[in-house]
């Protein structure tokens, strides 16, 4: 049934880009006509196990059925790689990675180093060969994998993939993958007649593997393992604030390796030739540099012109400016200009996006601020404690202003505590997500919610009920919370609750069966109650008015439980 309905959305997702309203109907028929058929072999479970390769053959026969639509129509699947495909999703991974690796070590060769691809640089050569073969394969492979539109339609049409691919990225793709190492490494040229109009042409090259990176839109966009990976963290606040200080890092990276390059393209290389021509670098070491300082000039002192560019770059960007590093020659002012405009646009973007992520982070702070300001002009309204009318000292406690008062503040902040910061009992309160799904996934996510308690309750466990049913009874329960000291009666005359059962979630009690109704009686019946219990199972079961069908809970500490109420 899984693969059929899977079949189906894929072949009505053609159908909607086609226009043709014929298709579903054939489809949707012979899934209905084989689902009658197959329904009656579960009414008797004995019977469908002992005949599960006559029920394996409707079920085949109902995806052939499929097939055979999709082929008459003209459409062709085969060798469409799709996103959920298991081996592609470990393939997006590696060029997860790979894109992560490129995207600092690239531009701090380019820029920071003044390696070349010559057989002395082994090990440059190797790496750089291995990443050029991946994301060679990757770059053929989008010939056939299947992508989605903007509303989310998923297209496999192989026509339309390869047009689609022709028209978009598959340019950048291919200009990213010239083989750039195997290539001049194959010259045989040693490093020192390395001449430099060769180093320019290979940094040209390599500048253009950055168009490798057109494919993290791809990937964030239809990759399976990148969604999952983003919905499956508890806070997307969070998670934007990694992205966008993660954003910070890259484009302090990427600015800071520019600059050092645009000196290298100055002077001819990193070490004499730094000295010898008018750049930044020069500017800075003859106003800055002493004994002992970080010392950029040289062919081996990458990490200390590294350090220097980041330095400028991070200030650039942050609109610091501290000044002692600073454009010197003409070109160097023209491209410090656009770098600057660039990182103000930049900064004021994170900035933007940043008070944006921290007012969500602080929601549920907000949340707790507002309903303690509405508990407090409640608790102004609140009439003057008269201890002369009060019956007994219990009443007298209970019903006092600021005794309540008291008390109210702190369940307040036990809730928030507990992070129930919503304004009703029901799930959807717990979770106000549940009320934009449809019925169906309603009804599924209660049941997701509560399962475990469902099941110690015995008649509603798994042994008795299927899961439809007992689905519609999660459905139906609530989360309530219990400050210390407060009593829970279950009859339907005296409490606002109802009849029903409680399962503890948090907190303890104490409990008793039946009616009390004095303190020598509470002492001898009452027990104590706490997380996984279960109370009332037996008492929802008797018809009202029994004396047995009642019950009391008097709680200790802060208790919440699952309430599921006796309709």
């Amino acid at each position: 049934k899984t693969s059929l309905i899977f079949l189906s959305q894929r072949t009505t997702s053609w159908v909607n880009n086609q226009q043709t309203g014929s298709l579903i109907t054939i489809t949707m028929d012979a899934f209905n006509s084989e689902n009658e058929q197959s329904s009656d072999t579960n009414l008797d479970k004995s019977e469908q196990s002992s005949d599960s390769n006559s029920v394996n053959q409707k079920k085949y026969k109902v995806i052939n059925s499929v097939h055979k639509v999709v082929n008459s129509v003209g459409l062709k699947t085969t060798g469409v790689i799709f996103p959920d495909n298991k081996w592609i999703r470990y393939w997006d991974i590696l060029i997860s990675l790979s894109l992560f690796t490129l995207l600092f070590v690239l531009p701090y060769q380019i820029g920071v180093t003044s390696l070349t691809y010559t057989l002395e640089n082994v090990t440059r050569v190797v790496f750089s060969s291995i990443f050029d073969f991946i994301f060679i394969v990757d770059t053929i492979l989008y010939f056939w994998r299947a992508y989605r539109e903007p509303d989310g339609r998923l297209v496999f049409d192989l026509k339309k993939i390869r047009r689609h691919y022709l028209r978009t990225f598959f340019l950048w793709n291919l200009l990213g993958s010239i083989p750039t190492a195997s290539i001049f490494a194959g010259q045989m040229i040693p490093e020192e007649d390395f001449p430099f109009e060769a180093i320019i042409l290979t940094r040209v090259f390599d500048i253009l593997k950055l168009c490798r990176l057109a494919r993290v839109p791809y990937l964030l966009r239809s990759s399976d393992f990148v969604v999952q990976f983003q919905q499956n963290q508890k806070s997307q606040a969070k998670l934007a604030l990694v992205k966008y200080t993660f954003l910070l890092i890259v484009a302090s990276h990427l600015l800071a390796c520019s600059w050092c390059f645009l000196a290298f393209v100055q002077a001819g290389n990193f070490g004499d030739g730094l000295l010898e021509r008018n750049n930044w670098i020069l500017f800075w070491y003859n106003n800055n540099y002493e004994e002992g300082m970080i010392n950029p000039i040289g062919e081996g002192q990458n990490l200390d012109r590294y350090i220097l560019s980041m330095f400028w770059s991070i200030q650039t960007i942050t609109s610091i400016g501290y000044g002692n590093i600073s454009p010197f020659t003409r070109l160097e002012w023209w491209f410090g200009s656009i770098f600057m405009l660039l990182s103000g646009v930049l900064w004021a973007y994170i900035i933007g996006s940043l008070v944006g992520v921290a007012a969500a982070l602080q929601v549920e702070n907000e949340l707790h601020r507002n309903r303690i300001d509405e508990v407090n002009v409640m608790i102004s309204q609140f009439a003057k404690s008269d201890p002369t009318k009060a019956n007994y000292a219990c009443e007298q406690e209970m019903y006092d202003t600021d005794i309540f008062a008291k008390r109210l503040k702190k369940f307040i902040r036990s809730q928030k505590l507990t992070h129930k910061l919503s304004a009703t009992n029901d799930m959807s309160g717990s979770f106000p997500v549940i009320n934009s799904l449809s019925p169906e996934m309603q009804r599924v996510s209660c049941f997701m919610l509560v399962r475990e308690h469902l099941e110690l309750v015995p008649y509603l466990s798994s042994r008795f009920l299927s899961m439809h049913e007992r689905s519609r009874v999660a459905k139906e329960c609530m989360v309530l919370d219990f400050p210390p000291g407060e009593t829970i009666r279950m009859s339907e005359d005296d409490s606002s609750i109802g009849r029903g059962i409680f399962v503890m979630i948090r907190g303890t009690a104490f409990a008793a069966h039946g009616a009390v109704k004095s303190f020598s009686q509470r002492r001898k019946k009452a027990f104590v109650i706490t997380v996984g219990h279960v109370f009332g199972a037996g008492e929802v079961l008797l018809s009202e008015g029994n004396v047995q069908s009642e019950g009391r809970i008097e709680v200790i500490s802060f208790t919440r439980v699952l309430f599921i109420p006796r309709r």
